[in-house]
């Protein structure tokens, strides 16, 4: 479905910076070796991306829990050269940023910004040498966990193991700031959001996150601890997940029917599989038959988080494209953001403020933190 804006809302639309912080599209990178250029029937594409005004997009580069410590290296690497090979295919179309100048150039340019971002810490085999690494070969950010708690930070959706972060962890945390990372807080338990806010000395995010007070998903935010991320001059994405915003769906869904209760199953896959049953289980994700809630849920958690963050610190960060993940209706992919701005603009928001939500908050972070 496509929103047909009036004039004034379009107008705003395209005048805004649109950016949208969380995208696992790189997963149909590797998996499927899908060409991004070409329309499809996924969440994004090329043609996607243009069509929603789409100006920024995040690429996570996420590893399976399946691959453990002792290969989630390597499939990080592997994402990241497929970032890399998309980015060459299409030089007319895409490009890098990892400051805000740059972001601004290539925007400025008529193309797409993409940005990387490595989502769990699992990917770093517990080696600062693996983060720092990461650090040069572009990636902005890091996710500190995601679905499963590590050696060294606790995950909102599996037992803790460090009760926040452990000595390590606090090494991770100074060393991003150091390196000029962003520190990602989706997915971490609520005593690491309270230990990374008074430790880091940068402003730090929930790139895809929501508010608990709507939907009590253990991913999401409590009203305090989304203050406390903007006290740090940072930024919480509103997240577009069914399960994540909705609580009617997160409760017909059941705990055990959780994407991430599933994650944290235990398995035992030779090495030389590890890569055969990932794609079987991105590919069978997301298949439910529980009703698809409003769009208007989204934007319920856009103003809720407003209201106690405040508006310089609230963004979009969909979380789209790892495979179908159900989305609220009439929301199908990223063609269908225009209707943030029509939503928003409906229910009174400001053309200023809906600027700041639609993507110039995640650029001021941006330039605070990694420059420009």
């Amino acid at each position: 479905m496509s929103v047909t804006l009036d004039p004034r809302t379009r107008a705003l639309h395209d005048r805004a910076l649109v950016w949208d912080a969380h995208c696992d599209t790189l997963q149909r990178l590797v998996v499927d070796d899908v060409d991004l250029g070409l329309p499809s029937q996924a969440q994004a594409d090329l043609p996607a991306w243009h069509a929603g005004g789409v100006d920024v997009q995040v690429f996570a580069v996420w590893v399976d829990t399946i691959y453990g410590s002792d290969h989630a290296t390597r499939r990080a690497f592997e994402q990241i050269a497929a970032f890399y090979k998309f980015l060459s295919a299409y030089p007319d179309q895409v490009g890098l940023a990892t400051t805000a100048a740059e972001v601004r150039r290539v925007v400025g340019q008529g193309k797409l910004a993409a940005v990387l971002a490595i989502e769990g810490g699992l990917a770093i085999q517990n080696d600062l040498g693996v983060l720092r690494s990461f650090a040069r070969l572009g990636a902005t950010s890091m996710t500190l966990t995601h679905s499963a708690s590590l050696d060294w930070v606790d995950s909102s959706t599996d037992a803790p193991r460090s009760h926040g972060l452990s000595a390590f962890g606090r090494e991770v945390i100074a060393e991003m700031n150091r390196l000029r990372m962003i520190v990602d807080l989706s997915h971490v338990s609520d005593p690491v959001i309270e230990q990374v806010v008074e430790l880091s000395t940068a402003p730090v995010i929930a790139s895809h996150s929501s508010a608990k007070s709507i939907c009590a998903h253990p991913r999401n935010l409590t009203d305090r601890l989304a203050r406390a991320i903007a006290d740090t001059g940072g930024v919480v994405g509103v997240n577009f997940v069914n399960e994540i915003i909705d609580q009617a769906y997160y409760d017909q869904l059941g705990k055990h029917g959780s994407v991430l209760a599933m994650l944290n199953q235990p398995t035992r896959i030779p090495p030389d599989q590890l890569d055969r049953a990932a794609a079987e289980r991105l590919r069978g994700w997301f298949q439910d038959d529980v009703a698809r809630p409003p769009f208007e849920r989204v934007l319920e958690h856009v103003e809720h988080l407003v209201r106690v963050a405040g508006i310089d610190h609230v963004g979009i960060g969909a979380d789209m494209d790892a495979c179908r993940i159900p989305l609220p209706a009439g929301f199908d992919s990223v063609r269908d953001f225009p209707m943030i701005t029509d939503g928003l603009s409906r229910r009174g928001m400001s053309d200023d403020a809906v600027e700041k939500v639609m993507g110039g908050n995640f650029l001021r972070v941006f330039g605070e933190v990694r420059g420009g």
